[in-house]
């Protein structure tokens, strides 16, 4: 399992790399978000290192549990935005104090979750900086991607580190990203030209996958 996790991690750094300077090529990247971003980095490699030291410690039956309860609850409201208005109770207006303290709690919490499971985070990281931060689909997107960048890398090197990555496994985890590098250049090149409402629907429907996958898998 944990050389599945440290595969998992090395394939999601190329795509997440791809994807993000695909879209910063686009111009998908504004000020706000970039600042949310560096802060949500710093905490997420600590925790990222923290979950990579903590896998097979923490229950994780309970976490997938928890995890799972969060997804579809946002799933859902991420999916029926389109054509149902769902009062959010975490819509906030923050100073920038506020925001950095929960961007770097958040950060940290999510960086654990992505170093303990061997997620990049951004089913989790996405809807925090929608309804918390208020970005935009796209803007959010973006933001997770430059965020998942340092924390994946972080989770994967200390995998590899503690001796959960050999060669052939870096060869199944090259081949595989082949795929999702092509499959994340395409997608980002249509970020910004899709109707975000269509985004909306996609990442509901993409939350609720993954929360299928979550608890289905042994």
């Amino acid at each position: 399992m944990v050389t599945a996790i440290a595969v998992n991690l090395l394939v999601g750094l190329l795509t997440v790399v791809v994807s993000f300077l695909r879209r910063f090529q686009l111009g998908l990247l504004n000020g706000h978000s970039v600042n949310i971003a560096l802060i949500m980095s710093a905490t997420s490699i600590i925790g990222a290192y923290l979950g990579a030291l903590l896998t097979d410690k923490i229950p994780e039956k309970p976490l997938k549990r928890l995890l799972a309860a969060f997804l579809i609850i946002v799933g859902l409201k991420i999916g029926l935005e389109p054509f149902i208005q769902i009062p959010f109770a975490f819509a906030l207006t923050l100073g920038f104090v506020e925001e950095a303290f929960l961007a770097a709690t958040i950060g940290l919490a999510i960086g654990i979750i992505s170093g303990t499971l061997g997620v990049a985070g951004g089913e989790f990281r996405i809807p925090a900086l929608i309804y918390i931060f208020s970005l935009d689909i796209v803007a959010a997107g973006t933001a997770s991607l430059l965020v998942s960048i340092p924390t994946v890398a972080s989770g994967f090197l200390k995998h590899k580190n503690m001796g959960h990555m050999n060669r052939n496994a870096t060869v199944i985890a090259v081949a595989m990203g082949i795929g999702s590098v092509l499959g994340a250049f395409i997608g980002a090149s249509y970020a910004g030209v899709v109707e975000k409402e269509v985004l909306k629907v996609l990442l509901g429907a993409i939350l609720i996958l993954a929360t299928i996958r979550m608890v289905t898998e042994p």
